[in-house]
């Protein structure tokens, strides 16, 4: 009983900062005969999952089924605490740096990964102190970077190792330390180292007699800043060494102890030599088992998941063998993952991509489980398979709408269905979209040409009918032209007739004035009269008011001679009226010679016009009565 003989006092303390959450973690488990403190700092912002807690769960679970210092089986430990990173972290990028001590109360082992640390303080200064596996500290001990600036440089968190990383952490593990009373270890986060130093840190332990004051002091330096530096997580766990394990000492009789001694060696030694051959054989295959997980794990890396399945199937089969439940359970699903990946393989290389797209499906579920190992490789191998089934459909829409009628979508399709297959170095079905992208194009080009011939016999047509349109218009419109021609001479010919049968009328009406026959000339008169106002000729019309004046002096003369034939003396007398009238037809007729003139010149110009001015219309022969005119058959009368 190893722990109640010895006195190991631990504490710890952990805080967020200034951050919002605290993504660090402590945890120590003190066994009868073996002790085991982790720190874990989480180095995701995944919120959901504390990677930290995850490591130091998985590290003291492991410990506590199987305490040991043995470097192996520490080793395995911490892979161990990687894949369940792996595991748990379903499409997150789990990451967290650790630091491991192990001890039996007597010498202490530590193990870290990252950047978290380790210090064994003894006599003041400090006896050990783990190596970062950092930019930084490559820097500090090639002599290119200060030991004091190594603490602030910027590189200082870029880590080439930690838990969670794709490939395999580097483990450095030290060898067995003795350990002595007064002893002080530490474990702590980068929170702790980047804002209390090494001389910082001895300096306020110098005079410390409980691990209490320590946390203190180191916490109040590290808030002491945080004005002008914001402070991040921080955790720092010390154990104060005050006793270490010491086996008690027994004095025997030497005779007696040889004489007892004797057969219990015989006995002994055969059964440690049985025991030791039985440890080596489950050594060796413990080794063989770690070999055969980490072979497997790089074939994964690398995508080589035939002999990562060679692999893990003999890791399944040494782990089921010695019993380590854990690891049979992980052989065996990497196991079932590089299979299902092969199955997967085998059908895209057949051609039977929607298999092959299944298979994947399947097989990312798998690389859930086992911590999205592959996860890259399967999502390529997906996406060329989608593009694989996209070619075919394409080339069958562009079938369909090509039976359709629909050739311009069919070339489309065509023309994408190439480029994807272009993009997946898919010649096959490059070579073949570009045959029936081209048969439909030439169709396509073969209906242009049609179309355009057809549409330009169209605008020729088109062209035939509206030149024989016009034509026609043109033709209506002569025939039309022709008729009002005709129409106007015919209206100019009546006109010339009227106007002719008008001077006829009146010189009819003359010759009566002349010969005195006042009525027939009044009736002359006023036809001939009624022709010019018709005939809008003001003027003519006008004129023969004097000759019906005359007329009517005329009658009213001889009808006053006849009233008054006894009676001479009384009013004019039958020769006074006879003169009266002589010179009224004097008058009448000079007035007769001037629209004569006029009629003349009216005349004149209707032939000029092409008017026909010598129609039919003529007085009739023989002497009218006094209220009769009789006319030739001229248009209009």
């Amino acid at each position: 009983m190893r722990r109640i003989n010895s006195e190991f006092q631990t504490r710890f303390l952990s805080e967020e900062g200034q951050a919002l959450v605290n993504r660090d973690y402590f945890g120590y488990a003190e066994l009868d005969d073996f002790a085991c403190y982790v720190l874990a700092d989480s180095l995701d912002g995944e919120p959901l999952e504390n990677s930290a807690r995850i490591v130091v769960e998985s590290l003291i679970r492991s410990f506590s089924e199987r305490p040991t210092m043995r470097k192996g089986r520490l080793e395995r430990y911490l892979h161990g605490a990687h894949r369940e990173l792996m595991r748990q972290r379903g499409g997150m990028r789990l990451k967290a740096s650790v630091v491991l001590a192990v001890t039996d109360y007597r010498s202490v082992r530590y193990c870290c990964v990252g950047n978290s640390r380790f210090y064994l303080e003894r006599g003041s200064r400090f006896l050990i102190r783990t190596r970062d596996q950092s930019l930084a500290e490559e820097l500090s001990e090639r002599g290119e970077l200060p030991k004091d600036a190594a603490e602030v440089y910027e590189g200082r968190n870029n880590l080439y190792s930690y838990l969670g990383e794709r490939g395999t952490p580097r483990v450095m593990i030290s060898k067995k330390l003795r350990l002595v009373n007064g002893d002080i270890l530490y474990l702590m986060s980068r929170g702790v180292w980047e804002r209390c130093s090494d001389e910082k840190l001895l300096e306020l332990s110098k005079d410390a007699k409980e691990p209490e004051e320590i946390l203190n002091q180191v916490e109040d330096e590290i808030l002491a800043g945080q004005e002008q530096n914001p402070v991040d997580n921080y955790t720092l766990a010390v154990t104060f060494v005050d006793q270490v394990y010491q086996p008690p000492k027994k004095k025997f009789p030497v005779k007696k102890v040889l004489i007892a001694a004797v057969p219990v060696v015989l006995a002994v030694g055969g059964i440690s030599l049985g025991v030791y051959l039985r440890r080596q054989n489950i050594k060796n295959r413990e080794e063989r088992l770690e070999r055969c997980m980490e072979s497997g794990e790089e074939y994964l890396h690398y995508d080589n998941y035939k002999k990562a399945s060679e692999e893990y199937g003999e890791a399944k089969k040494l782990a089921e063998g010695l019993k380590h439940t854990g690891e049979a359970q992980e052989a065996d699903r990497c196991l079932k993952l590089s299979e299902q990946i092969l199955l997967a393989d085998e059908a895209m290389g057949a051609g039977e991509y929607q298999k092959a797209q299944e298979l994947y499906r399947k097989a990312r579920g798998l690389s859930m489980e086992a911590g999205n190992v592959g996860r890259d490789y399967l999502d390529a191998r997906m996406k060329e398979a989608e593009g694989y089934l996209a070619v075919f459909d394409l080339m069958e829409l562009g079938e369909r709408r090509e039976g359709f009628g629909d050739r311009e979508g069919a070339v489309e399709a065509y023309r994408e269905a190439r480029d994807r297959a272009a993009a997946l170095y898919y010649s096959e079905g490059k070579e073949e979209a570009l045959r029936k992208q081209a048969a439909v194009e030439e169709a396509v080009e073969k209906d242009s040409q049609k179309a355009k011939a057809e549409k330009e016999a169209e605008a020729a047509q088109e062209d035939a009918a509206k030149k024989e349109s016009q034509e026609a218009r043109e033709e209506e419109a002569r025939k039309e032209k022709e008729s009002q021609e005709a129409k106007e001479e015919l209206e100019n010919q009546q006109r010339v007739n009227d106007q002719k049968n008008a001077i006829e009328l009146e010189n009819q009406g003359n010759m009566y004035l002349a010969e005195g026959k006042y009525e027939s000339a009044v009736t002359y008169y006023r036809t001939a009269q009624a022709i010019y106002i018709r005939l809008e000729l003001p003027e003519l019309a006008d004129g023969i008011n004097g000759k019906l004046e005359a007329a009517q002096a005329g009658i009213a003369a001889r009808d006053g001679g006849q009233a008054g034939g006894g009676a001479v003396g009384e009013g004019v007398t039958g020769e006074e009226a006879a003169g009266a009238a002589e010179e009224r037809e004097v008058e009448a007729v000079g007035e007769e010679e001037k629209r004569a003139a006029r009629g003349g010149e009216a005349a004149e110009a209707g032939k000029k016009t092409g008017e026909d001015v010598s129609g039919p219309g003529s007085v009739g022969a023989g002497e009218p009565g006094p209220e009769e005119v009789r006319l030739g058959e001229g248009p209009g009368l």
